[in-house]
């Protein structure tokens, strides 16, 4: 990192406290920091950087052992205080998560607002994955078995192993029934090795780009048969645990192109190697009035929802589905999905059961301006729009941010 240099010759006033605060960030942002939303603060403890333990111009076989002695010595990690960004979506709120992840494939993340509760559930234990967001339209809990994705509905919305995301925030490491070649230089102190795996889902190709003489994992791509890219994993900045002489990615960016998806997580406080046995943390939620979803028991070409787009197209402030209004019966439903069908009402109903006229919901701006229903019912982002129950009267009970 480049030091910067502050000359405190008494010219400037730094006595007051506004001068004080600006001193302190100048020192920061001239050393070589950047001043971004993960930045650091300059009174956060020290943290070591990562050591070197690569020579340049190192081996494939001395790049791999570096990546996977790193590796090994993680067996989970967890964090209650991540943060979780949806790139290029600035109507999407910032949601704090709970990431838990624990080999060989135990993955969970919980995210929400202190205001809405959670929001997303989505997870991995032995047996199946899930994937629950709150404001998806239907309702839906969607799940499959690990031995039923390959070919089915379930591929069609993730369609990389959940796996992956272990390797996307820290378990990345090159196994040794794949094919490796490099590495590559590719500049900047960076190498690339290039993966060939063989997948339940057919055949995929890894470049994974690795600092030269840290060993850190910097990128992950993988492309199916065709050479189309099938999700990747950016690890912008990087933690150093030394007294378990680990690496961790601090911000990752995860794009899984053909569900739509795309995260930004910063981790947060992040526990190492603390998970002792706990079924419960890898348990499918139970979502009172969410329907069932097996996916993993629907043929590929069966109608399914893309992942982000239960995401990207929710209406976040609005109230949220009604899902209490929903039946559940004993058994998982199965996709295709069918949109709800409205049951319109006959003449002879009508005539036996006259319609009850009610004054239209009012729509009220913070500024006090009376929106139209009709703006507000396509999304607009209000965010803090105020809707008053049929007749203009307010209480506590009835309203809805």
């Amino acid at each position: 990192m480049r030091q910067g240099v502050v000359d405190f010759r008494p010219a400037p006033n730094w006595t007051s406290a506004g001068g004080i605060c600006l001193l302190f960030a100048l020192v920061f942002c001239t050393s070589g920091a950047s001043c971004t939303r993960t930045m650091r603060s300059p009174f956060a403890a020290w943290q070591p950087p990562a050591p070197q333990v690569l020579m340049t111009g190192s081996s494939l076989d001395q790049v791999i052992a570096a990546v996977n002695a790193n590796a090994a010595r993680i067996q989970s990690i967890q964090t209650n205080n991540a943060s979780i960004t949806v790139p290029g979506m600035p109507g999407i709120p910032l949601l704090g998560g709970k990431i838990a992840a624990q080999r060989p494939g135990r993955f969970h993340l919980v995210a929400g607002t202190a205001l809405t509760g959670d929001e997303v559930d989505m997870g991995s234990n032995d047996q199946q994955f899930w994937f629950w967001v709150k404001r998806n339209e239907p309702p839906a809990l969607f799940y499959s078995r690990h031995d039923q994705f390959a070919g089915s509905a379930a591929q069609r919305m993730m369609p990389i192993e959940p796996q992956w995301l272990l390797d996307a925030i820290g378990f990345a490491e090159f196994r040794p029934g794949d094919a490796h070649t490099g590495p590559r230089a590719l500049g900047s102190g960076r190498v690339e090795i290039q993966s060939m795996m063989q997948t339940r889902t057919g055949r995929l190709t890894k470049r994974t780009v690795v600092d030269a003489t840290r060993a850190l994992v910097l990128e992950q791509h993988v492309y199916d048969q065709q050479g189309t890219l099938v999700a990747s994993a950016v690890a912008k900045t990087h933690k150093y645990y030394d007294k378990l002489n680990i690496n961790l990615p601090d911000d990752v960016e995860i794009r899984i192109p053909a569900s739509e998806l795309s995260l930004s997580i910063a981790m947060g406080t992040v526990e190492i190697n603390t998970l002792g046995e706990n079924p419960q943390l890898w348990t499918m939620p139970s979502k009172p009035g969410v329907p069932l979803v097996d996916l993993g028991a629907s043929q590929a070409n069966a109608a399914t929802p893309r992942m982000g787009d239960q995401i990207t197209d929710a209406n976040w402030y609005g109230p949220g589905p009604a899902v209490g209004q929903i039946q559940t019966g004993a058994s998982p439903v199965s996709v295709p999905i069918s949109p709800p069908v409205t049951a319109y009402p006959t003449p002879s109903q009508t005539a036996a059961a006259p319609q009850r006229i009610t004054p239209a919901p009012q729509f009220i701006h913070p500024s006090g301006v009376e929106l139209p229903a009709a703006s507000v019912a396509r999304q607009n982002p209000y965010p803090g729009v105020q809707q008053l129950p049929a007749g203009g009267v307010t209480g506590s009970a009835s309203l809805t941010r």
